[in-house]
């Protein structure tokens, strides 16, 4: 039986296996890794082009660039109710993601000083959209639409087709109007994103899914430009009971085990020995069916798992620590399941919320923290494309007021300078405050819980 029901002992054991994982590099990988990312910094467009013809298959007469005629052409090919999921998908991120925006805030102080944060978008934001055998149009979705909403004005897509660009990417792209695409995989859109080349700009920041090259790649060029994680492989944790129907809970957890890596986690718990026999046997007939047996198997055999266990308190305690990129609460007592989950990258609530809902069209982003990261990671989301600039104004009052304090404390950590360069500014904020031969009334203070608003920044929907 490929999925069979553990306890004990064995369940401890495979429970360790599956918290083991983890998204270290084959030394191998990260070696060619760093010489590719080198030579793309050395030698800019000419070793990416060179790099995409003899790794991402591009052809000898194809240019790197895929022009808006391109785009266009292939969207239109694109079929009427592909086209139809799209278009209703981006309209549900949309309206999701607008709940994120920020704005930016100033709070006055009693003595007149003010501080606060000035939010503004990212301006130039590169996105990995994975190519080959797949066709990813969600992928562009959920990243660009978050990044359009914060208000990033530049985004440059990198996806490798050696066949040519796929009709539902292409569809997705252009509704959503990107114009800068490249034809290029693997560390070497990576250091095209990261570093730029001739008549290239580098991005601030590299986002969405990728393979274990162009992931290693992502890790290598952080803090050149910024990145949004190094997601792992996908992950699914489905809470069940006697309630439950055992074939869509099996459905579950093969729409993670499918993605083929092998090294997807499907993890089932319950209390009930008796659901747990018939999820087993649900999954047995639904791989034995499938045409994607083989990849089935091999990560259910890796890191799949169905637990019975002694309660729910301990299958919350499982649950916990494994951290799970989407948990599913498929059993009856949603409440208890809800109030005891604290890691988890999305939660699916009741048996209607498959997995596959938030994938695609919810609205929720479906970039999630992987590989035990939901512990302190959380899904992508518009404030991944801004950044936060502290803003300060201190006036003499302000300073003559908090000014001896500061000092005092720099000289306590031994920054002479620091205190210094208070001091020497302390007499002329006093003169300002006090002019010599009057009696000034000292200004109204504001209450310093007061907050007023600075302009906002420009939004592009």
């Amino acid at each position: 039986m490929i999925f069979p029901p553990l306890t004990g002992a064995k369940a401890t054991s495979r429970l360790k296996q599956i918290l083991s994982r983890g998204t270290s590099p084959d030394p191998q990988i990260e070696a060619k890794v760093k010489a590719i990312l080198a030579d793309v910094r050395d030698r800019g467009l000419s070793a990416v082009t060179e790099y995409a013809r003899s790794l991402d298959g591009l052809g000898a007469k194809q240019p790197l660039r895929i022009s808006a005629k391109t785009v266009e052409s292939t969207a239109a090919k694109c079929l009427k109710p592909v086209q139809d999921a799209i278009k209703r998908s981006i309209k549900q991120v949309k309206a999701f993601h607008e709940r994120q925006a920020e704005e930016s805030w100033v709070l006055e102080g009693a003595s007149g000083q003010w501080v606060g944060v000035r939010v503004t978008p990212l301006r130039r934001v590169g996105l990995y959209v994975p190519g080959g055998a797949g066709s990813y149009p969600s992928t562009v979705i959920m990243n660009v639409v978050p990044a359009r909403v914060a208000g990033v004005q530049e985004i440059v897509v990198v996806t490798p087709c050696p066949r040519g660009l796929d009709p539902a990417v292409a569809f997705a792209l252009r509704e959503l109007g990107i114009e800068e695409i490249y034809s290029v995989g693997g560390a070497q859109a990576v250091g095209l994103l990261a570093y730029g080349a001739k008549g290239i700009e580098r991005v601030d920041k590299i986002v969405g899914p990728s393979n274990v090259w162009a992931s290693v790649a992502k890790r290598e060029v952080f803090g050149t430009v910024d990145i949004d994680n190094i997601a792992g492989p996908s992950e699914i944790l489905v809470f069940f009971d006697e309630t439950s129907q055992p074939e869509w809970v099996a459905a579950d957890l093969l729409s993670q085990a499918e993605h083929g890596s092998g090294y997807e986690s499907a993890v089932a718990l319950t209390t009930s020995p008796v659901a747990a026999k018939a999820v087993s046997e649900a999954v047995q007939r639904q791989v034995d069916a499938s045409p994607k047996k083989q990849i089935l198997e091999t990560a259910l055999a890796r890191y799949g798992l169905l637990m019975v266990c002694p309660n729910w308190t301990e299958a919350l305690s499982v649950a916990n620590r494994i951290a799970p990129e989407h948990a599913e609460i498929l059993c009856e007592n949603v409440q208890e399941i809800l109030e005891g989950l604290h890691n988890a990258g999305a939660i699916f609530v009741g048996p209607w919320t498959t997995e596959s809902v938030g994938d695609y069209m919810a609205g929720p982003n479906h970039v999630l923290p992987t590989s035990g990261t939901a512990r302190f990671g959380s899904p992508l989301g518009v404030y991944d494309f801004l950044k936060r600039t502290s803003l300060l104004l201190y006036g003499p009052q302000a300073l003559a007021a908090d000014g001896p304090h500061i000092a005092n404390l720099a000289e306590a950590e031994g920054f002479f300078h620091h205190a210094e360069a208070v001091r020497l500014r302390l007499p002329a904020a006093k003169a300002a405050i006090q002019p010599q031969g009057a009696k000034s009334q000292p200004r109204r203070a504001r209450p310093a819980s007061r907050a007023t608003k600075v302009a906002k920044p420009r939004r592009t929907p």
